[in-house]
C-alpha cells in the first residue's frame, strides 16, 4: 500500500509539470481563475494579448484588469456567477479581438471552484463571407503566431512600448509574404535588426540573409558588387569572375540599407531586376532568373527625393509596397529603459565590473532626447560601465554634449579603460570619438563625416567595422 501511495504522488507531480508545459505551448490564450476572479494559471500568449508580463497577470484579478482597461469584458466573472458556460467577444488593450469561452468547474455540491477561460481569433459571424472571412481568420492566426514567437524572441528585440509591440505585430504578419518592405527610421533605430527579424520569421528563414549598405560601396564597384561579373569583364576583375549580391540572395532575403545612396544609373538597373526578377553579370549576355525577397531601408524621405529628382519615381513606387516607420527612441521611453538595462547587464558581464544603475541615473537617461537613438544609448551605457560611474549624476549627458573633444586629464586613460597595444588603444579612441561626434550631429552621417574630415563612405565602413567587432565580442 505505501508504494501505491508514493507512486500516486509522483504521478500527480508529473501531471502538474505536464500541465504547465501544455499551457505554455498552447498557441491561443488560456487561463484559470478561482471563483473570485484571481488568476491562478495562464500561458504567456494570454499575457501578451493584454500587453503585460506573465508575472503581472498571475498576480491579477480579472475585475481589476477590466477596470484598468486591459480588456473590455470578463466572461470568467459571469461564468462563476451564473454557474454555466459563457461565451462572447472581447477586445484587448492591443486592439486584438478574441472570442472568449469561460467554463465553470464545480465541486460535488455544485459550488464553483475554478473557471477555465480560453480564447480564439474572433471571426466573422456572417455566413458566406468567403475570402473576407478567411483573411480575417488568417490575420488573427498570424497575430497569435507572433505573440508566441515574441516569447521566444524577446532576447533579440526589446519591445516594451505599445507602439513597438503593434509595429512588431504588423511586421510579423508582413513576414509571411514576399512583398517588398521599406523600413523608414532615423539613424540608429535598428533598421537592420528589424530586417533580420522579418527574414527570421519568413518562409525563407532557412536560406541566406544578405545585407549590404549602399553608402559603403565605392561608386565604381557598386554595379559589380550587386550584379556580379564574368572573368575579364574589366581591369582588375577576378580571373574566375564573381557572383553578385542578388545571386547570393537567391531563395533568401536581400537587404539594401541606405537605399537612398544608390546612384541614379544603378537605380534604373535595380528597377529592371525587380520587374523581371533576372540579373545579368557584367561582361555576360546571359540573364539569370532569381527568386529573392527584397527589404530596403533609409533614414531619408524618398518621396521628397523623387520630387527633387535624386531618386527615381518609378523605383520609389516599385519599392514602396509595405512601408514601415520605426519610431525614434525618444517617442518610446519604455523601450529606452528596457534597452538600457539590457545593455547595462551585457557590458557588466563583458568587462566583469560590479556596478549598479541607481534611480538618478535612470532618470537622467529618461530625460535625454537620444538623437542617436539605440546606437547612442548603447555607447553611453558602455562608457558608463567602463568608467564605473557609481556616482553617475543627472548632469552626465549634458556634460557629454558640451564636450568639444577629448581632454587630457589625470588618469583619463585608466578611467576610460584604455589598455593594450598602441594600435588597440588608438582604435578604441577612434571609436569613442567618432561616436561622440555622431551623437553631437544627431546621428546625421553627412554632417558627422564633414566634421571628421572624412568621406561618408569611409565613415560607414568604420561604423560597420565597429558593429562587427561588437558582434564578435558578444
Amino acid at each position: 500500500m505505501p508504494r501505491v501511495a508514493k507512486k500516486t504522488r509522483r504521478n500527480y507531480q508529473l501531471a502538474k509539470q505536464n500541465l504547465d508545459q501544455i499551457f505554455a505551448n498552447l498557441p491561443d490564450p488560456i487561463f484559470v481563475t478561482d471563483r473570485y476572479g484571481n488568476v491562478l494559471l495562464s500561458n504567456s500568449t494570454t499575457a501578451l494579448t493584454l500587453d503585460m508580463s506573465l508575472d503581472q497577470l498571475l498576480k491579477s484579478n480579472v475585475r481589476d484588469l477590466v477596470d484598468k482597461e486591459y480588456y473590455n469584458k470578463s466572461y470568467a466573472v459571469e461564468a462563476a456567477a451564473q454557474k454555466c458556460v459563457v461565451k462572447g467577444e472581447l477586445t484587448t488593450k492591443l486592439g486584438i479581438k478574441q472570442l472568449s469561452t469561460s467554463t465553470p468547474i464545480m465541486d460535488e455540491e455544485g459550488n464553483v471552484i475554478l473557471v477555465l477561460t480560453t480564447g480564439r481569433p474572433a471571426e466573422s459571424t456572417e455566413k458566406n463571407t468567403g475570402v473576407e472571412e478567411r483573411e480575417c481568420s488568417n490575420r488573427r492566426k498570424r497575430e497569435m503566431e507572433y505573440l508566441r514567437s515574441y516569447v521566444l524572441d524577446k532576447e533579440t528585440i526589446v519591445a516594451e512600448s505599445k507602439v513597438m509591440k503593434q509595429l512588431l505585430l504588423k511586421v510579423h504578419a508582413v513576414a509571411q509574404t514576399d512583398s517588398t518592405v521599406v523600413l523608414n527610421g532615423e539613424s540608429g533605430t535598428g533598421k537592420e535588426i528589424l530586417a533580420k527579424y522579418l527574414h527570421r520569421h519568413s518562409k525563407r528563414s532557412g536560406e541566406a540573409f544578405i545585407a549590404v549598405n549602399c553608402a559603403t560601396l565605392p561608386d565604381h564597384l557598386v554595379e559589380s558588387e550587386l550584379f556580379g561579373y564574368e572573368r575579364g569583364a574589366f581591369t582588375g576583375a577576378s580571373t574566375e569572375g564573381k557572383i553578385g549580391l542578388f545571386e547570393a540572395a537567391h531563395r533568401g532575403t536581400l537587404f539594401l540599407d541606405e537605399i537612398a545612396e544608390l546612384p541614379l544609373p544603378l537605380q534604373s538597373k535595380l528597377l529592371r531586376v525587380l520587374e523581371t526578377r533576372e540579373v545579368r553579370r557584367l561582361g555576360s549576355h546571359i540573364d539569370r532568373k532569381l527568386d529573392f525577397r527584397l527589404i530596403v531601408a533609409t533614414h531619408k524621405d524618398l518621396h521628397k527625393m523623387t520630387q527633387e529628382g535624386s531618386f527615381r519615381t518609378d523605383l520609389f513606387y516599385r519599392l514602396n509596397v509595405i512601408p514601415v516607420q520605426i519610431p525614434p527612441l525618444r517617442e518610446r521611453p519604455e523601450d529606452m529603459i528596457a534597452l538600457a538595462l539590457k545593455f547595462f547587464d551585457y557590458f557588466k558581464k563583458k568587462y566583469d565590473l560590479d556596478v549598479q544603475l541607481d534611480p538618478d541615473t535612470i532618470q537622467s537617461l529618461y530625460k535625454h532626447n537620444w538623437p542617436g537613438n539605440v546606437r547612442e544609448l548603447r555607447n553611453v551605457i558602455e562608457r558608463l560601465v567602463i568608467n564605473s560611474l557609481q556616482n553617475y549624476s543627472a548632469e552626465f549627458l549634458e556634460l557629454e554634449q558640451r564636450m568639444a573633444g577629448f581632454k587630457q586629464e589625470n588618469g583619463y586613460l585608466q578611467a576610460a579603460g584604455l589598455n593594450g597595444t598602441l594600435k588597440e588603444v588608438m582604435k578604441s579612441l577612434e571609436k569613442q570619438y567618432i561616436y561622440q561626434v555622431l551623437n553631437q550631429c544627431g546621428g546625421r552621417i553627412g554632417e558627422t563625416a564633414e566634421k571628421l574630415g572624412i568621406y561618408r563612405t569611409v565613415l560607414y565602413r568604420k561604423l560597420r567595422a565597429f558593429e562587427q567587432d561588437d558582434e564578435k565580442n558578444k
